[in-house]
């Protein structure tokens, strides 16, 4: 074996560790870059040679070589900021950015993301975060991912399709004293000259529910309860109503004063209740005697609003806490009939008027919702994620951005929080994995290999030196 091959396992130890301190350096660089993932470089030896000695042969090495290169694909500390699209990774997973111009994917661990001119969510470098397109009503995903652009700064006018109205009432009211039917005490043009629609006495409990037209209009929709006329145990009727002026095809909007005494009446009908309070039955009927039982699960009511939908009425459910299904059956709350205080326990309807967007959020799914000036909270955008099977396969691009290769295997794409993603956490950034100290500990080891490398290589010369001295 030749000394010189002494000299060239010095060199090999040379590189490798300047290389070795090109990464060190580069992760110190990087000790305050959002999302970076530090690396470590490891080494191996180079293929012994086989030497024969006093016993036989054996192997002597040859150096050393860079063996790879891998990230630190951990979880790093979060730092918290005042900015809403800045968002931090809890787990598994990169953020999903297609770069302009592109239908590329890359992926990235960075969450300091803005809303640029176009109100499209991008990161530092202007490729556009990915996510699902949400239903502004259910929330549902509409369709495959895409870039999120958050360009529904109004918020259109939805149309009331459903009320709710869970309430208590008083099983130990009195009846009222008139004779006349619950629908039939609604008098909309005052024949009696009282100045009322109806009177307090007329009625044992009311509510109020606000609902809304094509437009985006309010109305008002009241619900009056009265113990049945008659007579039955545990029997309430009920009518449902709204202002006649927004009955327009019972009122002269000339005159101001209703056609019809059943102007603004919209339903009536009653509910039936067991001996421990639960309901047992709802009838509703339009306008008169209660014969329609369970329209897609519930009572189902009419209403025009607006002259244009005298033809075309709206349609609105009436959610009293029991489901239709060959009988009624109560959810967890429901409407009841207690010996307490007749009281409304909850009431909603869906449905809003228009507004403009003024704050929005970011949830830990990754659901990405408008705040309206209408009240309304609108989910817009949920962000999607991608895993890989191998993490250290993927291909640094810089900018803390990442691109698949064979070795990592195609992305998985879904949801924050489904298979194996973690949650996102708004006003957040993930900082770097680097640990400064850890960093100057390998600095110090490699500057010292580094040393006793270039140590073998002069040894090495003074020893080739004196064979060449031999000879004078």
């Amino acid at each position: 074996m030749s000394i010189y091959s002494s000299l060239y396992a010095g060199v090999s130890g040379l590189t490798a560790l300047g290389n070795s301190m090109s990464v060190i350096g580069d992760n110190i660089a990087n000790v305050n870059t959002t999302g970076f993932k530090g690396s470590r470089a490891t080494f191996q030896d180079i293929l012994n040679t086989t030497v024969t000695t006093g016993n036989g042969t054996t192997q002597v090495g040859q150096g050393t070589v860079l063996s790879n290169v891998s990230s630190a694909f951990s979880q790093a500390g979060f730092e918290t900021t005042d900015s809403i699209t800045d968002i931090a990774i809890d787990g598994e997973g990169f953020f999903v950015l297609r770069p302009p111009g592109t239908t590329q994917q890359l992926f990235s661990r960075s969450g300091a993301f803005t809303v640029n001119q176009a109100n499209a969510l991008v990161n530092s470098a202007g490729m556009t975060v990915q996510g699902y397109q949400l239903d502004a009503e259910s929330g549902a995903r509409v369709g495959t991912y895409g870039d999120i652009v958050l360009d529904s700064t109004i918020a259109p006018p939805i149309q009331t399709t459903k009320m709710t109205l869970l309430t208590n009432l008083d099983s130990t009211s009195a009846q009222s004293t008139s004779q006349l039917e619950l629908r039939a005490r609604w008098d909309a043009t005052d024949a009696d000259g009282d100045g009322k629609i109806i009177s307090e006495t007329d009625y044992s409990h009311s509510a109020t529910v606000k609902v809304y037209d094509v437009q985006g209009n309010s109305h008002d929709v009241t619900l009056y309860f009265d113990k049945a006329f008659d007579g039955l145990a545990n029997k309430w009727d009920f009518i449902v109503t709204t202002n006649p002026e927004e009955d327009p095809a019972r009122y002269d909007a000339t005159t101001g004063v209703a056609t019809d005494a059943a102007g603004g009446l919209l339903a009536s009908g009653f509910i039936q209740f067991t001996s421990d309070g639960k309901i047992s039955d709802i009838q509703m009927g339009a306008d008169g005697p209660a014969t329609v039982e369970g329209s897609n699960e519930y009572l189902t009511f009419s209403a025009d609003f607006l002259d244009d939908q005298i033809e075309n009425p709206i349609s609105i459910q009436m959610d009293f806490g029991a489901k239709w299904n060959g009988a009624w059956t109560s959810e967890t709350l429901a409407t009841t009939q207690y010996a307490s205080t007749s009281v409304n326990m909850f009431q909603s309807a869906n449905g809003f008027a228009r507004g403009e967007i003024q704050d929005m959020k970011i949830d830990e799914y990754g659901v990405i919702s408008g705040i309206y000036s209408n009240g309304k909270t609108v989910p817009l955008y949920q962000m999607c994620m991608a895993r890989f099977n191998n993490n250290q396969g993927l291909d640094k691009l810089g900018g803390s951005v990442f691109r698949e290769t064979v070795n990592s295997g195609p992305p998985a794409i879904n949801p924050p929080q489904t298979n194996g993603l973690g949650k996102l956490i708004s006003s957040s950034l993930e900082q770097s994995t680097v640990d400064i100290a850890v960093e100057f500990v390998k600095m110090i080891t490699t500057q010292r290999g580094y040393q006793a490398n270039s140590k073998t290589i002069l040894t090495t010369d003074q020893m080739i030196q004196t064979v060449v001295n031999l000879k004078r």
